[in-house]
């Protein structure tokens, strides 16, 4: 009876990969998401890269770009599910524009694994070779690099960010999240690699290499990259969870005003008070009055307070920026320099869609870079505002001077999804990378304190409202990564794709002389 039902079940299964040709790439996509927040699961990520890395070797793919762009479907329709909730639920479109608009983006995202899928098989000398993993390792971390930082770039779902739960953490703060997701691409290579190769040796190498990069990094968990301070600074984070109807609703202002005066209040006298993105939606010249009673209260307390407000960019206040100011003994503003896609800016390829649906522009504007860091108590503080965590080089510029970091967001706009959980881990690997504490101020959950380790010392539950209280140190010193960035990773993958596309050329041009050369002994006169 069971051995009937798994052969129907393995017929079904076969029959629908035949039906349809790129529904095991989709299926093998699906996995990916997996390993990272809030499923945790790192060993999926490796599976599903060492099956699409094997059915690319098998050279069974009717068409490569399909291949991958069916992958990258899979993989980024799941991971960013988030986005069809923000244009739908609070972009207040209908199923169908919303789902056509996060339909194209989707196809845009897909098509650097689909980019991937074409080179690797066209370079691919040698199927199931250390070769072929250093060259789709290599193929994928430049797919991922373009992908951050074409059109402004989209670096969520970069492999390295899912590997803070596995041991390949540990070279973060060394490699950064490029170079950790190569090795992790390399590592799933090799499983395929182990499972085709006949020949004893050949298994027990790549199998050595693999227990290398899975197991070494281990070796690495004590040193510390960074002197901390033992002086706690006390810290307390407001988590309002406010629904964005009710956060934007002109009847509920003074009562959300209200609700965070005295939640500050309950604060005064903790060294630092951090209140999430836009916690006050109105600009300061509208609630002037509020802001300087606060920044008193709070000078007189000895605490500094930090919050995310709107501030217009001219006079007429035709458009804002996303800013986070400071009160009491804090100095500073930061202007969010990287805005979210479809929230706060339509991203130029979507530009004349937009405009054709009729659907108007976001009046959010970015700020300039390598703006001055804000003081916390003389102490200079990186700043980040909800989608800039995903972006190491905005981190990179105010270290090593920055002596611990504040992201502040609200990812309310993407009601209960993935993104809440996945923010949080990007937060995780940044800490890690910068060796520094981190406050992590979010309306509707997950606020937290991380440790220079990337380990969550506290945090709030998503979803509820509540006041973190807390302890962090400030830092000094810098990683590796901080120093050199991600250009090590890059260069190598780089070096590697250089390598085969040289080979290629080579290889063609001795093909086409090889065939002259049987023309002419086979034609020997020519006709004038």
């Amino acid at each position: 009876m069971i051995s009937t039902s798994v052969n129907k079940l393995e017929l079904f299964s076969a029959r629908a990969v035949e039906r349809i040709p790129y529904l095991q790439y989709f299926l093998f996509g699906l996995l990916l998401p997996l390993g990272f927040a809030p499923f945790h699961l790192p060993g999926f990520t490796l599976l599903g890269l060492a099956l699409f890395y094997h059915q690319l070797n098998s050279r069974k793919t009717k068409s490569p770009f399909f291949s991958g762009l069916f992958f990258g479907l899979g993989f980024f329709g799941l991971g960013t599910s988030w986005i069809y909730v923000s244009i739908h639920d609070y972009g207040h479109l209908s199923i169908i524009t919303a789902g056509f608009i996060t339909f194209l983006f989707l196809l845009y995202i897909s098509c650097f694994p689909a980019l991937l899928s074409v080179i690797f098989c066209r370079l691919l000398i040698k199927p199931y070779t250390l070769g072929a993993s250093l060259l789709f390792s290599s193929l994928w971390l430049g797919s991922e690099y373009l992908r951050a930082t074409l059109l402004s770039g989209f670096p969520w779902l970069l492999i390295g960010f899912g590997q803070i739960d596995a041991p390949t953490r540990f070279l973060l703060p060394i490699l950064g999240v490029f170079g950790v997701g190569f090795l992790t691409c390399l590592a799933a290579t090799l499983l395929s690699n182990i499972i085709q190769k006949n020949r004893n040796y050949k298994r027990y190498s790549y199998l050595l290499l693999f227990i290398i990069i899975i197991g070494c990094p281990v070796l690495l968990k004590d040193i510390n990259w960074a002197a901390v301070d033992k002086q706690p600074i006390s810290v307390g984070v407001i988590q309002a969870n406010l629904s964005m109807r009710d956060k934007w609703d002109e009847t509920l202002f003074w009562q959300l005003l209200e609700r965070y005066q005295n939640a500050a209040k309950s604060l005064l006298g903790t060294q630092l008070i951090v209140m999430p993105e836009s916690a006050i939606p109105l600009p300061p010249t509208y609630i002037s009055d509020f802001l300087d009673s606060l920044n008193d209260d709070a000078k007189q307390a000895g605490s500094a307070i930090l919050l995310g407000i709107p501030q217009p960019t001219s006079i007429d206040e035709s458009s804002y920026f996303n800013s986070l100011i400071s009160l009491g003994k804090a100095k500073g503003v930061y202007l969010k320099q990287h805005l979210v896609p479809f929230g706060e800016y339509i991203p130029p390829a979507f530009q004349f869609i937009i405009n054709k649906l009729g659907i108007p522009d976001p009046n959010m504007k970015p700020g300039q870079s390598n703006q001055r860091l804000i003081q916390v108590h003389h102490h200079p503080i990186a700043t980040l505002i909800c989608y800039e965590i995903a972006y190491g080089n905005l981190l990179r510029e105010q270290l090593p001077t920055a002596e611990w970091i504040v992201s502040i967001s609200d990812d309310g706009w993407f009601g209960h999804s993935l993104a809440l959980y996945q923010q949080l881990q990007m937060a995780q690997v940044r800490s890690l990378q910068a060796a520094r504490y981190q406050i992590v101020a979010n309306n509707d959950g997950l606020s937290a304190v991380i440790d220079t380790q990337g380990k969550i010392e506290n945090f709030l539950p998503a979803y509820s409202e509540g006041v973190l209280k807390a302890a962090i140190f400030s830092a000094t010193g810098k990683t590796p990564w901080v120093t050199l960035g991600d250009l090590p990773a890059l260069v190598f993958g780089l070096l590697i794709i250089l390598i085969f596309v040289s080979y290629h050329l080579m290889f063609a041009k001795v093909s086409t002389q090889t065939i002259a050369a049987k023309h002419k002994r086979r034609y020997p006169y020519q006709p004038s």
